[in-house]
């Protein structure tokens, strides 16, 4: 549980213009997965939304496997 606590605290963390790689879940059917971009725009529960090179992504906190942040 407190692995998914913590990936919480990290969604609700990210800042417009971070630079990330985040992993879905494979039952969502999207590809690339993962999916590289910079974050648009993000809310206080954890759902934002990315430009990747395929265009603009809506991501929910709950289909998140994995996020890595890049460098700038």
């Amino acid at each position: 549980m407190a692995v998914f606590e913590s990936l919480a605290k990290v969604l609700r963390a990210l800042a417009i213009g971070d630079r990330v790689k985040v992993t879905l879940r494979p039952e969502l059917m999207r590809f690339p997965n993962p999916v590289e971009g910079e974050v648009a725009e993000a809310d206080g529960s954890g759902n934002f939304i990315l430009k990747s090179a395929q265009g603009i992504v809506r991501i929910n906190a709950g289909d998140v496997l994995s996020i890595t942040a890049l460098n700038r």
